[in-house]
């Protein structure tokens, strides 16, 4: 029986927190995202009268809500000697371990596409921005460079033709509630043998800036359509009229008529109190105000 602690947050966290528990192997405790944001003072404060989901859910779960303010922190290495596990299993984390915490303990990492493509941030918008047709789930050992650990397991997913980056998420956080119990299945058994990732199909993306909020309208809908739904989520979707940036909250394509088809892209067709319509390229688009 494996002795494991997690590092994570949100529904990846969730979803293996669910998946171990389902096993006959123990979780030690859980290191959460809000150690990283808040200082401790703030922390005390906030998990009384503002909880978070991830707070909630540890202590739903009886679990140890582990202390630092990083995972390369002195204390978070001197919780690791006190627990005493035999991995970290990490879902949903920013930070890059460091060799302190890997040369003492395996750690492993379950990353949300099939590396090594859409290495680091956010791989459920890229993946859907990039148009691609499958993606999945990669269980992996970590190392001190983002996303490159051999690899443990994968599963594909498929994107759908209407799949916003929401939506894909919850088809993978789903999937780590079984393939975690996988990889701890092969781990009793001894049966793990790695995989060197081949760099020759590797790809990394970085967070979402400020351009991919952006949308073009030079694009076709089918682009532009894929755009709003990679979004969704993670950021607000706008779109530049004259030097004014506008935010499209709500959106509807419309089809093309005689009049309007031969318009140049962001032209206005309508606008009134309660929407406006803007010219695409082969297409029009209603958004609500």
């Amino acid at each position: 029986m494996a002795k494991v602690v997690l590092v994570g947050y949100g529904q990846m966290l969730y979803s293996l927190i669910e998946g171990i528990k389902e096993t006959n192997h123990e979780i030690l405790g859980v290191f959460r995202n809000d150690r990283l944001k808040y200082s401790n003072f703030e922390l005390f404060f906030k998990d009384i009268f503002n909880p978070s989901k991830d707070y909630t859910i540890i202590k739903t779960k009886n679990l140890y809500d582990i202390k630092g303010n990083s995972v390369n922190s002195e204390k978070f290495f001197e919780e690791m000697e006190k627990l005493k596990p035999d991995m970290i299993i990490c879902g949903s984390w920013a930070e890059k371990f460091g060799h302190n915490i890997l040369r003492h303990l395996p750690c492993i990492n379950f990353h949300p596409a099939l590396l090594p493509k859409n290495r680091g941030a956010n791989p459920y918008f890229w993946s859907i921005y990039l148009d691609q047709k499958l993606t999945g789930l990669t269980i992996h050992f970590m190392n001190e460079k983002f996303d490159k650990g051999d690899i443990i397991l994968q599963e594909a997913i498929t994107i759908d033709e209407n799949e916003t980056g929401k939506s894909l998420k919850d088809k993978t956080t789903r999937l780590a509630r079984g393939m975690v119990k996988d990889f701890l299945n092969l781990y009793d058994k001894n049966q793990i043998q790695p995989i060197k990732q081949n760099e020759e199909f590797a790809s990394y993306e970085p967070q979402i800036s400020q351009k991919e909020v952006i949308v073009n309208l030079t694009k076709t809908k089918e682009e532009v359509y894929r755009h709003l739904r990679a979004l969704h989520p993670w950021a607000d979707a706008y779109v530049k009229i004259a030097r004014r940036y506008v935010k499209i909250p709500n959106y509807k394509f419309l089809e093309n008529n005689e009049k309007t088809a031969n318009l140049k892209p962001y032209t206005i067709i309508e606008n009134n109190s309660k929407y406006f319509i803007l010219k695409g390229n082969d297409f029009l688009i209603k958004v609500q105000k």
